[in-house]
């Protein structure tokens, strides 16, 4: 479950829109799951006139009436907003478990009071899936009590995802969020992105952009090694460089190659995921030599033959056989074993290179089982770099095997590319497995997660589609792994952690 806290100072305007369409027409059913008093008084009801819409001037003057007792002493943003979402994964809740649970994660945020203090007034709104597909519902409080005292709020967003763990365990809900448990964060994607994506039928930039810097990753021995599999995918990349030193990088941004004469839309690395930020990628090779700024610039992939299509099937076939042997030595690895944290960052970044071969669209199971496991293998901010593992070594020249290979042409290539899907799928699994072994709860809710994405392929008959029938879109890299792009020459950005200005 997923809290989302936000202030106000107008309840009516937030009723409004709670009652109304909806920034994506999203709201086709808004009604009243629960509410500090019972929700057949405190539903609005519709309109005789003005077309039918809702009444909602009662309904607001209950929530104010607190806020206006207290005056001059209120809370200036006293409208308390937040939004509680499950991952489109987990389904969807009835009226009465969302009233539960809301009832529930009022109390548990000291908001209904106690035998010392008045409580204040809410309610909890619900009215479908979200743009995301996510079952959510709205919790509107008034920062006021029932005898007109303000309520002054310390550190409640961190309350809140407290609350979300508790209702989580006593509602039996999945643990999909494992930044909650102090792994490296994943900016969410904003509303411009998902509206964008939504009118243009592909998938988001940032989710695009996300997969290919951490494909680019697998295998790679060397910082420049990485910044030129970046470019040789087709990705515009700049370096962020030291206000102080011009040469020195502290950070760097990725864009795809904008179509016709459209301009690059830049995002940092750490904008992407929280474990794509420069210092967390540079861990991997801590006793290396930086690259500077201009050979991050100058940096560019070799130009690589393109592999006939029986040999793109050879390579296929025997990265199968090697992921399929891979994952059966891993059955021996114990839990606390020093080489997991390796394995499964090796396995985030050999499923990332799958699902760019598989489904080069960046929309597939394929690819959010991907955009899954990489949460699931999420690591620990300010983590030490993980201790070298063999196997982890072995999946990065798998990674490195596809890397060549790409993705199929037709649909008899991709039956064959499908043994290796089935393989990572393998290696899916046992890294939930892992995670709840570890007793990472939301680790392993993740890796559940992406799992689930992937059991659908391991069914007979089934065929990967999306790279047989489907160009991958012009602007975006896959088309451009087998050659070498035009010089980039983006500037250097000396500014901290914002996107290159063009």
């Amino acid at each position: 479950m997923i809290p989302k806290v936000t202030y106000g100072s107008r309840v009516r305007g937030l009723l409004e829109y709670l009652w109304g369409p909806g920034k994506a027409e999203e709201h086709v059913d808004p009604h009243l799951v629960a509410g500090y008093d019972d929700v057949s008084v405190l539903a609005p009801g519709r309109r005789e006139r003005d077309g039918g819409g809702w009444s909602l001037e009662e309904l607001a003057a209950r929530l104010d009436a607190p806020q206006i007792a207290a005056g001059e002493r209120g809370v200036k943003q006293y409208v308390w907003q937040c939004s509680l979402s499950l991952p489109a994964q987990e389904g969807q809740l009835d009226d009465a478990t969302w009233g539960r649970i809301a009832a529930r994660f009022v109390a548990e945020m000291g908001f209904t009071g106690d035998a010392e203090r008045a409580g204040c007034r809410w309610i909890a709104v619900r009215h479908g899936l979200s743009a995301k597909g996510n079952d959510h519902v709205h919790l509107v409080v008034t920062l006021a009590t029932e005898d007109g005292a303000p309520v002054w709020l310390r550190q409640d967003k961190r309350r809140s995802q407290q609350v979300a763990d508790l209702i989580e365990d006593e509602f039996g809900l999945g643990k999909w969020t494992p930044g909650r448990s102090g792994a490296t964060k994943r900016p969410e994607l904003n509303r411009p992105e998902v509206d964008r994506a939504r009118r243009s039928g592909q998938a988001p930039d940032r989710e695009l952009l996300r997969r290919q810097v951490r494909a680019a990753l697998a295998g790679a021995g060397s910082e420049a090694e990485w910044v030129a599999r970046m470019k040789g995918a087709g990705l515009l990349v700049a370096a962020r460089t030291a206000a102080k030193d011009p040469d020195q990088v502290v950070g760097y941004a990725v864009a795809l190659r904008p179509a016709g004469a459209g301009k690059p839309t830049w995002y940092a690395g750490r904008s992407l995921d929280g474990d794509l930020s420069l210092p967390q990628v540079r861990t991997r090779w801590p006793d290396a030599e930086r690259p500077s700024a201009g050979q991050w610039e100058a940096a560019d992939s070799a130009e690589s033959k393109l592999l006939r299509g029986e040999d793109r099937m050879a390579v296929w076939r025997s990265s199968a056989a090697a992921l399929e042997a891979i994952s059966g030595r891993l059955a021996g690895v114990a839990p606390d074993s020093p080489q997991w944290p390796a394995v499964a960052r090796a396995s985030v970044e050999l499923l990332a290179r799958v699902a760019a071969a598989a489904e080069p669209s960046g929309r597939g199971p394929v690819t959010r089982a991907a955009d899954a496991l990489a949460r699931a293998a999420a690591p620990p901010r300010r983590a030490p770099a993980p201790a070298a593992s063999s196997v982890a070594g072995e999946l990065g020249r798998v990674a490195d095997a596809l890397l060549v290979a790409g993705y199929a042409r037709d649909g008899g290539e991709a039956a064959v590319l499908l043994a290796v899907v089935v393989q990572a799928a393998r290696l899916v699994v046992a890294l939930a497995e892992l995670r709840g072994a570890q007793q990472q709860a939301h680790a392993a809710g993740a890796a559940a997660a992406a799992a689930a994405h992937l059991m659908p392929l391991l069914q007979p008959g089934v065929r990967l589609v999306d790279q047989a029938h489907v160009q991958p879109r012009a602007s975006s890299p896959e088309r451009r792994i087998h050659t070498v792009p035009g010089p980039v020459r983006p500037r250097v950005n000396p500014s901290v952690d914002r996107e290159p200005q063009r």
